[in-house]
């Protein structure tokens, strides 16, 4: 029984450790670093808001910005 609980655990971490764990930035994301939602806010390091909107060149991807939401 005890084999059995030890296997179990191992494959809980195995699973775990390739999940990533959900880790996340410690540090406030500074104007171009990259996004994941449209229109979401955030604070810099200074306290200036800044929203996530795409760039208006290239691929179009979402980046934080300052300036409020564009439109479409």
């Amino acid at each position: 029984m005890n084999r059995l609980r030890f296997l179990v655990a191992a494959l809980i971490a195995a699973v775990a450790s390739m999940a990533g764990g959900g880790v996340a930035r410690a540090d406030s994301p500074a104007p171009g670093d990259s996004c994941t939602a449209l229109h979401a806010t955030t604070h810099d390091a200074n306290g200036r808001t800044m929203w996530c909107n795409p760039t208006m060149t290239g691929d179009h991807s979402l980046v934080w910005q300052y300036g409020g939401p564009s439109t479409p």
